[in-house]
């Protein structure tokens, strides 16, 4: 395996959704997130209304009840401790009109699991520091564990008024039909490094993180293709440190057989072995 550029991390993702102005209301005004910029179609957000954007939103048919490849959650990467607490702080005040999936120490990170209005899940979390993170034969140690509520809770010190300006996408969680499949393309053909495993899913990432991409087959194996119709993930984007190694993996992946197509914004896409959409760019 020849390693991913490690400097690539997980860029915006676009989401469909089954109404513009319901997702709104919850992005806008429970999230905090600012418009930074609305067409007929998409509406692009971000953590201060500036580029780059974070999460762009579409409109698309409801979600089916298909099981089917897609995503099981993206993750919103908070820079601080100070601002998890702070969100859960916000949260708990709304816990009677958001759908709250549960809270979790996972050691090297703690996390808050949410929906939106069309049942699409969210992680916000903030990480630890690298050099608290165990690492044995180089797997990240990681575990599912009670997030300390009250610990955190006493380090929110104002009220939620939106997401910090660095806030970024972490990552992506998907939903595949097979794992052996879901590592020969992100592992073998895209470079990137197995972190770390668990019952029923793999976690990737680039460099030193414990992962930019998870995987699971928590939904069985005989499940559908995904499919960018209903609400849910239309394509999340890889972003390179630069245009020549964005060039390289494309030379990778078409020698992989990979289909690649590029588009009129400079990037290109190309489909996981579940019909997952991803768009390549440059940071």
């Amino acid at each position: 395996m020849i390693p991913i550029d490690q400097n690539t991390r997980i860029g915006q993702v676009h989401l469909n959704v089954s109404n513009i102005n319901q997702s709104l209301e919850f992005y806008k005004s429970f999230l905090g997130f600012k418009i930074v910029e609305q067409t007929e179609h998409v509406v692009f957000l971000s953590s201060d209304g500036n580029l780059p954007y974070l999460v762009a939103l579409s409109t698309a048919k409801p979600l089916d009840l298909t099981k089917r490849a897609g995503l099981y959650h993206f993750a919103i990467l908070l820079p601080k401790r100070k601002d998890l607490a702070e969100f859960l702080s916000h949260l708990l005040k709304h816990k009677d009109t958001i759908k709250i999936d549960g809270f979790s120490d996972h050691l090297v990170s703690e996390a808050i699991y949410i929906r939106d209005p069309d049942n699409i899940g969210i992680e916000i979390y903030r990480d630890r520091i690298p050099s608290e993170w165990k690492w044995i034969e180089n797997q990240v140690v990681m575990a599912i564990e009670p997030l300390d509520m009250e610990g955190l809770l006493a380090e929110s010190t104002k009220s939620w008024s939106g997401f910090p300006s660095d806030t970024s996408i972490g990552h992506v969680h998907l939903h595949v039909s097979n794992l052996a499949n879901a590592k020969k393309f992100y592992s073998e053909i895209l470079g990137l490094t197995t972190t770390a495993s668990m019952k029923g899913a793999l976690f990737f990432a680039a460099g030193k993180y414990h992962h930019h991409i998870a995987t699971n087959t928590w939904l069985g194996e005989d499940i559908s293709q995904a499919s960018t119709e209903f609400a849910g993930l239309d394509y999340f984007t890889l972003q390179f440190s630069s245009k020549d190694k964005l060039n390289y993996m494309i030379r990778k992946l078409e020698s992989s057989k990979i289909t690649v197509k590029s588009l009129e914004d400079g990037s290109f896409s190309i489909f996981d072995e579940d019909k997952i959409s991803i768009h390549l760019t440059v940071k």
